[in-house]
């Protein structure tokens, strides 16, 4: 056995919560809208229930040909069918409410505490699974929820005062329901456990199909230039068709509920009907007449009725069982990075340190080992390297995206884990490799760095970021509308956007990683100028694979694919100390001294 499955063999399982108990605790404001339902729902079967009772008497009537009797028992009956239907809609508006309102309170719930979530959180869950389980898992469990609402007092209520009056009213053929009930709950039950472990695998596989989904839109430009349709056709088909297999595999158990519920109707009134006639007619019965025998077999229908409407319950509970699991599993993830208590509430300056710093996103796997770097406040830090070499790792440990393995980062002086979250990262700010501009206008955007930027500020960040001239020629200029994912702006745009939305956080510490690499050379070397000039205050990381981008940067960091440290030093001190960098520096400028602000 290997050292994993023996370490796996002797963790403790960590206790799952109680799912159920966990997920009632989000009803929250709709608790009222749950009573009212149950309120309506209780008066509605008692008047149900009085009506099964009152028909005897109609009957009676009926067969004393008294006129007035019947008339009078008619109004009665009306009157009540009337009251309960009013009670039936009331019941559904409240319900709806209250799982509409629950529905709503779990979506934001959700959504809440994913934005508390490290990167290694987020890395646990993926994208098209966290779009599932706020969507068509919430979806079942509100479902699922209004179901019980509606029946929790409805059906035991029922059920439990018509089997008192058909004991009052015939003990001799109540055995019946003794039998047929016990029977049926079991096949009931046996039906749900063995559909739960299918539902299970449907729900983990709807989160393939979004991906796939997602994946094909986002990419949609690659796959038609590649012309991969058949290929996307062809992987959605499959995971679609296992989740149609599972479907059509647990419905068809499923559909044994129907008719067993009818089996177990029809014959309790046919055993009665039976029974209770010869009982009627064999011993002349003053307690058993033919109205009150009418009666009993209206009052089989209402038990078997609520035993329907439990197993209907039982069979949305079955179905969202799997998903209720899948969003509590999101609400009860603790982020691994919070705050300390008492955390640091300001930031003194921009130097930064590296005390002997290793991360693993995986235990016992370092991606970065024994990194111990010290920088200055203002000083600018460029970092280069092969892809996988962690250079964005790195700088992520500044801004506590994720949080060092060994050692530690300080910022200012201080720890970063001792800082508040928001004032840390207040103060970092990090343009990622991967842009990404929300829906809404350009201006709203740039407002994400600084809420209350004025535009005489947002045009100044647009300066330093080379964004103006474009911005410019935009008809709308700030209020040029963004489409979903920022589509409709370039790559080179949709970069210098975000090192302005960066800049107006007014940053001690920015981070661009690899965030000109769709721009050209000269405007790239117009960005670093800018910084350089206007902001000599700030300490700036660049992450580039181009040593244009770097080359006169005061230290330039050499990272391995390993995640070690190479080299570190200016661009003279590495050209002779670096082969690494000196090889890179000769493939890419041809060995000459190439100047981007003359091009």
């Amino acid at each position: 056995m290997s050292n994993e499955a023996v370490k796996e063999k002797k963790a403790p399982k960590k206790e799952k919560p109680h799912t159920y108990k966990k997920l009632l605790s989000y009803i929250g404001e709709y608790k009222k809208d749950v009573y009212l339902t149950w309120i309506y729902v209780f008066f509605e079967a008692l008047l149900e229930i009085l009506n099964a009772y009152f028909i005897q008497y109609l009957l009676q009537a009926v067969y004393a040909l008294d006129l007035g009797k019947l008339l009078l028992w008619t109004g009665i009956l009306v009157l009540i069918s009337l009251v309960a239907a009013f009670c039936g809609i009331m019941a559904g508006y409240w319900a709806s409410s209250a799982s509409a309102g629950f529905g709503k309170n779990l979506r934001r719930a959700m959504f809440v505490k994913i934005q508390d979530y490290s990167f290694k959180n987020i890395d646990k869950f993926s994208p098209s699974s966290i779009v599932t389980r706020t969507t068509t898992d919430v979806t079942n469990v509100q479902n699922a929820f209004m179901m019980v609402i509606r029946t929790v007092i409805r059906a035991p209520f029922m059920m439990i005062f018509a089997l008192i009056m058909c004991f009052v009213t015939a003990p001799t053929l109540s055995w019946i329901y003794l039998i047929i009930i016990p029977v049926l709950l079991f096949l009931l039950i046996f039906i749900a456990a063995t559909v739960h472990p299918i539902f299970v695998k449907i729900f983990n596989t709807y989160d393939e199909l979004n991906e796939s989904v997602e994946e094909d839109v986002d990419g949609i430009r690659v796959v038609k230039s590649f012309d991969r349709k058949d290929y996307h056709v062809s992987r959605f088909n499959k995971v679609s068709d296992f989740i149609y297999k599972n479907f059509l595999k647990a419905e068809s158990i499923l559909a044994f509920n129907s008719p067993l519920m009818n089996l177990a109707v029809y014959a309790a009134m046919v055993l009665l009907a039976f029974l209770g006639s010869s009982l009627i007619i064999r011993s002349g019965s003053t307690t058993l007449t033919t109205a009150s025998l009418t009666t009993l077999i209206m009052y089989v229908m209402m038990i078997m009725m609520s035993l329907m409407m439990v197993s209907m319950v039982y069979v949305f509970i079955t179905i969202s069982r799997n998903s209720a699991e899948r969003i509590v599993e999101i609400v009860v993830e603790e982020p691994d990075i919070k705050n300390k208590e008492n955390p640091v509430m300001e930031i003194k300056d921009g130097r930064v340190d590296f005390d002997h710093v290793s991360f693993a996103y995986v235990p016992g796997k370092n991606v970065l080992s024994d990194i111990d770097l010290h920088f200055h406040s203002g000083e600018t830090i460029g970092i280069i390297g092969p892809t996988g070499s962690s250079k964005s790792t790195l700088v992520s440990l500044i801004a506590r995206l994720y949080d060092v393995t060994e050692g530690s980062v300080k910022v200012g002086g201080v720890d970063v884990r001792d800082y508040d979250l928001k004032t840390l990262r207040d103060s970092v700010a990090v343009v990622l490799q991967k842009n990404l501009l929300f829906t809404g206008t350009i201006r709203d955007n740039l407002k994400w760095g600084n809420l209350n930027a004025s535009d005489e500020e947002i045009w100044k960040a647009c300066d330093l970021a080379q964004a103006s001239e474009f911005l410019h020629r935009f008809p709308e200029g700030l209020d040029t509308p963004i489409v979903e994912g920022g589509n409709n702006v370039s790559g080179g745009q949709k970069q210098r956007l975000c090192i302005a939305r960066a800049l107006l956080m007014n940053p001690k510490i920015l981070i661009l990683d690899d965030s000109t690499s769709a721009c050209d050379t000269h405007t790239d070397s117009l960005i670093r100028k800018g910084l350089a000039s206007t902001r000599p205050d700030v300490t700036k990381f660049i992450i580039a694979q181009r040593v244009l981008s770097i080359k006169d940067c005061e230290t330039i960091l050499v990272l391995d694919a390993g995640g070690k440290l190479v080299a570190q030093g200016n661009n003279e001190e590495l050209m002779q100390n670096c082969s690494v960098y000196k090889e890179l520096y000769e493939s890419q400028l041809g060995g000459g001294d190439f100047d981007a602000s003359n091009e």
